[in-house]
């Protein structure tokens, strides 16, 4: 049943919405999409309940879905805007009966927690006077899209509120912000944040960083913590010149119980891909630089979306990388970093004895086997660096490589497979590196054995730790993985 004030918020809402269509008519850049479905959603001071309406230019797709199965659950009312006819959620909103260029309205509930057990936590969360919210728990929009077809989302606000989201802004002023929403799959999770925060814009290796601190007691130091991560994200941006991305949201949750500065931060790809981290701002700033996790969340937007049975990819490139990026990047010595990625590769021969590579990834989130998938991931791409190095003679590494798969493939509307992307990797090398490495050990049981990636780099394995060897060509390969700008001119003989 609709009530008197949604009545009153909807009718507001058309009003707004007739008022500012014609200044919605082009993007930014002036290039008007073939067909511009237009959603307009608009919250309460109270930030308790979302009224939206969807609107179609032509012929309305046959149905909405929304990414969260739990989306039926906030849905308090869905109809037709012309003839008030309701819409019953089935799994999907029917639009068989909403006419050409029509529109449809709907409210849903943001005032409750709703949890589904996923990587992605609570799908509403109140963060101080802030909310952040799922947007696949309130977002219902077509499955598909057709070529040079997209979705603008206008958020009308009340006074002093602000929206952070993930995709791509093409107006933001007082009151009013709009996004377009690209042709990313619709069933990737993104995060909508509304609350009295202000977006702030960081500019980094080319990129836009949306920097969004929500509230918190004690108050978030919002100085500190964006030049926190704009250091790193500039560690990531000099791995090839440049940030991975255009733009990129940023969301800083605080209020994270944990000795930790930063105990849990997560990527997600859904709209435009975006970094999550939850923080205690108790913890003095210092931690923060110290702690590896905001370099391991910002070196996954260094890869395409990779699909989630070869995660191993993903994670073995951010945990390769959280440690020689911070090493070039003068937060700890080579040796340290040597030390860790030693550290880290003895965790993950101890973990998930019996299973392979393939299995320990598949069961990832209900298993335990994080340090597998991690570490000898991690492993392989160490493994793939000296190998690229060596056979040509400094000229092509995992860095180069992944600054032309930049260049090439860093489209955010597709996933790629495992097989796929060193596939690829190996085009862009001009080797079989990736192919070799994927067959010997994503369906092996054995974690990979680094003897001759050790001894190419002159690293030997004590009673009371490792050793570097202090000069010659192995000194050289070292040299040129964990030092900036650093090459190994001479090709390195096997040994």
């Amino acid at each position: 049943m609709t009530t008197d004030v949604q009545h009153a918020a909807f009718a507001d809402l058309r009003r707004v919405v007739a008022a500012c269509l014609a200044a919605f008519a082009f993007s930014a850049t002036g290039a008007a999409a073939e067909r511009l479905h237009r959603y307009t959603v608009a919250i309460d001071p109270e930030l308790t309940t979302l009224n939206v309406r969807a609107c179609f230019d032509g012929a309305p797709p046959p149905y909405l879905v929304a990414e969260s199965l739990d989306a039926p659950l906030a849905l308090m009312e869905a109809r037709v805007e012309s003839t008030r006819r309701q819409i019953e959620p089935s799994g999907s909103l029917s639009l068989k009966t909403v006419p050409d260029g029509g529109c449809i309205l709907y409210s849903a509930n943001v005032s409750r927690p709703i949890k589904q057990h996923d990587r992605t936590g609570g799908k509403i969360q109140r963060v101080g006077t802030d909310l952040l919210t799922s947007a696949g728990l309130w977002l219902w929009r077509p499955d598909t899209l057709g070529p040079g077809d997209d979705i603008e989302i206008s958020f009308l606000l009340p006074e002093g509120i602000s929206v952070s989201a993930p995709w791509r802004p093409v107006v933001n002023s007082p009151g009013r912000s709009v996004f377009r929403m690209g042709r990313g799959p619709w069933d990737w999770p993104a995060s909508v944040a509304f609350g009295r925060f202000k977006e702030r814009e960081v500019s980094v290796g080319g990129a836009r960083l949306r920097v969004s601190v929500l509230d918190g007691s004690p108050a978030v130091d919002v100085e500190q913590v964006q030049t926190w991560i704009a250091d790193a994200a500039q560690t990531v941006a000099d791995l090839y010149g440049k940030f991975p991305l255009p733009q990129a949201q940023i969301l800083i949750v605080p209020g994270a119980r944990s000795p930790e500065p930063t105990p849990w931060a997560y990527v997600v790809r859904g709209g435009s891909p975006a970094a999550h981290f939850f923080i205690n701002q108790r913890r003095p700033i210092r931690e923060f630089y110290d702690d590896w996790t905001a370099v391991h969340e910002l070196s996954h937007l260094l890869l395409p979306y990779v699909g989630s049975e070869d995660a191993w990819i993903s994670e073995g490139v951010a945990t390769y990388y959280q440690n020689v990026l911070r090493a070039r990047g003068g937060r700890m010595t080579a040796l340290e970093a040597w030390e860790r990625l030693h550290a880290g590769f003895l965790r993950g021969m101890d973990s998930a004895p019996g299973m392979t590579l393939a299995q320990a990834t598949e069961n990832m989130y209900r298993g335990g086997t994080h340090m597998r998938v991690y570490w000898e991931g991690a492993a392989m791409i160490l493994i793939a660096d000296v190998q690229l190095r060596q056979i040509t003679a400094g000229k092509q590494s995992m860095d180069t490589a992944l600054a032309t798969l930049n260049e090439c493939c860093s489209s955010t509307e597709r996933a790629w497979s495992g097989r796929e992307l060193f596939d690829k990797l190996d085009e862009i090398t001009g080797t079989s590196v990736f192919r070799e490495l994927y067959d010997q050990h994503v369906a092996s049981k054995d974690f990979p054995d680094l003897a001759q990636a050790y001894r190419s780099l002159g690293i030997s394995v004590g009673g009371t730790g490792i050793e570097l060897a202090p000069e010659g060509t192995e000194k050289q390969l070292r040299d040129a993985i964990m030092q900036t700008g650093v090459l190994v001119i001479s090709e390195i003989p096997e040994k």
